[in-house]
């Protein structure tokens, strides 16, 4: 007669196995969505940031421009030459 196997796996190994695929693969999913949200939320930080320092950078060229305008050179070197400091002048 003949003898069958017995089957290497069982169905509840099977079972067992799918499932805990199946867990990685949503646990898998879950982290990289949650992590592309945070990336989402760092990249709108650096944004704001960046337009903060555009805007800085803007004033301060505007400030070197001024500062280098021969007008403003000529005062700085008559009030240089009548005795009053560098940094009492200010900008007007």
């Amino acid at each position: 007669m003949l003898q069958l196997r017995k089957p290497v796996w069982s169905s509840m190994t099977l079972a067992a196995f799918a499932a805990s695929t199946l867990l990685a693969l949503a646990l898998s999913r879950i982290h990289i969505r949650s992590q592309t949200t945070l990336i989402g939320y760092r990249i709108g930080q650096l944004k704001s940031q960046e337009a903060k320092l555009l805007e800085e950078r803007s004033t301060l060229k505007m400030q070197l421009a001024k500062m280098t305008t021969q007008k403003h050179l000529t005062l700085m070197t008559d009030a240089t030459t009548q005795g009053v400091g560098e940094g009492t002048y200010a900008l007007k």
